[in-house]
């Protein structure tokens, strides 16, 4: 454990900022200093509850970031805001840990990835899944080459509280120009981390997507407004290797709660994993003369694996890491996302090439 006291600036004090902080709670070596959201009620509550000074209590994240008391900063906002704060970081220099989606568009990825090239910073994007026991697990089954060559990946992400029945009400998410997308960007953003972070590279990519409920209560105005973005996304890709994938994911699904289900299907064997049973992952194999079929479930310990915080601490302190998701990877993520819609809005099967440096990679 390294002798340095990080202070953290946290921006965006909603469920994600309070998840955030609970975790940070358990790093002894850092703190929150200073804290951030647009609400001026709710800066003014948490602050109370951190015995905040006045002065570290922000509702412009300019100023917050610009802080030169704070060390880094964990943002969670809304995605329209992602490439703003990113923007500024950058300017200041100031290491960073952002939510995912990487940003709502490939334009502002594009701005991003070019001012990154010029002033790198240490920067983390929120694909928090690579830090379950189990994809940790099967990361490592998979280098090791216990599965043998990997032929397909299949992947699920459900949950139900957008289904009719629960009346959910219009918020930013259901708004293109606030989200980008709508349940691609939101959940099905991690199914296109998995995918990289156990195969590799998308190289082809063909997506449908669709709206089912277009319109939702705004309680704010009492209307009803319009749903621009998708409640279903699904994607068959062709990933290195010629590996095949096939993934779907909508919030409609009753009776899921935070269902993410990957399966990676080998020569030597199946392996099955659940992010609501993250200590647990099933593995199907078959070896020996007779091609003898075993099966077991692997009870794994939590406690021996690191948490994703701690993970940018030891990155900011100069330590390796294999798993941390990197502003790159939340580049290549929207890369990805921008093919899945651009194929679903014509019906062409989008292919991505990937040059050596970080700068936008063309689809053909």
């Amino acid at each position: 454990m390294s002798n340095k006291q990080w202070n953290v600036g946290i921006i965006g004090l909603g469920g994600i900022g309070d998840y955030h902080m609970n975790n940070l709670a358990k790093i002894s070596n850092t703190n929150v200093a200073a804290i951030c959201d647009v609400n001026a009620k709710a800066v003014e509550q948490a602050g109370e509850r951190l015995n905040l000074p006045a002065e570290k209590r922000y509702t412009d994240y300019r100023a917050i970031i610009a802080d030169p008391d704070i060390d880094f900063i964990i943002s969670g906002v809304s995605n329209k805001f992602h490439c703003d704060i990113l923007k500024v970081a950058i300017a200041c220099g100031k290491p960073i840990f952002s939510e995912k989606p990487f940003t709502r568009t490939m334009e502002e990825a594009d701005d991003l990835i070019r001012l990154y090239e010029a002033n790198p910073i240490p920067c983390m994007i929120g694909f928090s899944y690579r830090y379950r026991p189990c994809f940790q697990y099967v990361k490592q089954l998979v280098t090791d080459g216990a599965l043998g060559r990997i032929r397909h990946i299949a992947a699920h992400y459900l949950q139900e509280e957008n289904a009719p029945m629960f009346n959910k009400e219009y918020t930013w998410r259901f708004n293109k120009a606030m989200a980008g997308s709508g349940i691609l960007a939101d959940i099905g953003s991690h199914m296109v981390d998995a995918a990289r972070f156990f195969v590799g590279e998308f190289t082809q990519v063909s997506g449908m997507m669709t709206t089912f409920t277009d319109r939702r209560l705004d309680k704010r105005t009492g209307e009803y407004a319009e749903v621009d973005v998708d409640d279903f996304t699904s994607f068959q890709c062709v990933l290195e290797g010629g590996v095949m994938g096939s993934f779907y994911t909508h919030k409609n699904a009753i009776g899921t709660g935070n269902q993410f289900n990957v399966t990676l299907f080998g020569d030597l064997g199946t392996v099955r994993m659940s992010v609501e049973k993250p200590n647990e992952v099933h593995l199907t194999l078959r070896s020996g003369e007779n091609l003898q079929l075993t099966e077991s479930v692997i009870h794994l310990d939590e406690k021996s694996m690191k948490p994703m915080l701690q993970d940018f601490v030891d990155y900011l302190e100069q330590k390796n890491s294999s798993s941390l998701p990197t502003i790159i990877d939340g580049y290549r993520n929207q890369q990805v996302l921008q093919a899945i819609i651009d194929s679903a809005q014509d019906g062409v099967t989008r292919s991505l090439s990937y040059h050596s440096h970080v700068k936008r990679e063309e689809l053909v």
